[in-house]
């Protein structure tokens, strides 16, 4: 009997140290959840792309762009160019018939000489006035005959130069009869209506488009102000890429949606197809950091976040320069391995932390 209770005590020894092990395991200082400190991390240089990236599109200058157009009523006598055709300034487009910059060529070459004949004849008259053979009025007749001829040269003159007609070219145009629109600028041909035979009249469908390339400009949208930066890229969707001067040329509020709209120079002028789209990238200023969003606390017009330099924890002051999304551009007293905090803790925070 004796010998039963001993097993017994025995078996009932081993199963409460079988209990009580995990518990003598167990780290004596594991802290609970509500007593956990805040977690920090490091600050970086900023490269959240939805702030420090922004769509962008070529302006090209007006210079990349030329329209063939009728100067007066016309019709296509010869078509020299195709849809898609890269032309030079100059280069032939159309020939048309275009009987007023004819009748202009005709009267540039007639109306100098016959208002030379006037004037000589003028001139004989006034030497006989003397002798009363001829009236004051047949002078003035023939004075006043060349002075009307020399205004409709000047005319003419207006015509054919508005026409692309260098004056002296004048007796071949007359002896060739028809008129050649050359291309104003040099690009591609995107758009072309002639048909040989169709007529024009001076305000109508251009007769071809031409885009060139030219000195250009990059527009810039943003949802917000871009920080101060050291540089700025433009990267077109055909892959190149283009260093910006950091200060946009100009900066302007859209109503409508409140977004901003900034023009940007290329470092090196470059000619550029207008319309080009592609992707704007900014690089903050050297004093940046990029930290989260979440670790910025307000203090009524202040901002505040926990910085640890040094195993010590303390609130600081900074400026928000930009925020989004769960990110956020400062500035204020920070340098590289600074840790701050992710959520503010409460308290005032300030001493070391233990």
């Amino acid at each position: 009997m004796s010998i039963l209770r001993t097993v017994l005590l025995c078996m009932l020894s081993s199963a409460c140290t079988s209990q009580r092990a995990p518990l003598e395991n167990a780290p004596p200082d594991a802290p609970s959840a509500e007593s956990a400190p805040s977690r920090f991390v490091p600050i970086i240089k900023p490269e959240d792309s939805s702030i420090l990236q922004a769509p962008a599109v070529v302006r090209a200058s007006p210079a990349a762009f030329g329209e063939v157009t009728a100067p007066t009523p016309l019709r296509i006598a010869r078509v020299h160019v195709q849809v898609g055709e890269a032309v030079s300034a100059g280069d032939p487009i159309v020939d048309v018939y275009a009987r007023d910059v004819l009748d202009a060529a005709a009267m540039y070459l007639s109306s100098g000489a016959r208002a030379q004949s006037h004037d000589a004849r003028a001139d004989q008259l006034e030497a006989l006035l003397d002798e009363g053979l001829v009236l004051r009025a047949q002078v003035f007749e023939q004075r006043s005959t060349a002075a009307d001829l020399r205004a409709s040269r000047l005319q003419s003159i207006a015509v054919l130069r508005s026409s692309g007609v260098d004056p002296k070219e004048a007796p071949a145009l007359i002896e060739r009869g028809f008129v050649t629109l050359r291309a104003p600028v040099t690009g591609i041909v995107t758009e072309l209506s002639a048909r040989l035979g169709r007529s024009y009249q001076p305000g109508a469908t251009p007769i071809a488009r031409i885009t060139g390339q030219a000195l250009a400009r990059i527009e810039v949208q943003t949802a917000r102000r871009w920080p101060d930066a050291t540089a700025v890229v433009f990267t077109g969707v055909d892959g190149r890429q283009i260093m910006l001067e950091p200060t946009p040329v100009a900066s302007v509020v859209i109503p409508a949606d409140g977004t901003i709209r900034s023009w940007f120079d290329p470092q090196e002028p470059v000619d550029l197809p207008d319309g080009l789209i592609g992707t704007a990238q900014v690089f903050a200023a050297k004093d940046v950091w990029e930290v989260p969003a979440a670790s910025i606390h307000q203090q009524g017009d202040r901002s505040m976040l926990m910085r640890r330099r040094d195993d010590r924890s303390e609130r600081i002051e900074i400026e928000v320069v930009a925020a989004s999304g769960a990110s956020a551009l400062i500035r204020g007293p920070l340098e590289a391995g600074d840790l701050i905090a992710i959520a503010f803790p409460d308290g005032d925070g300030s001493g070391s932390d233990q």
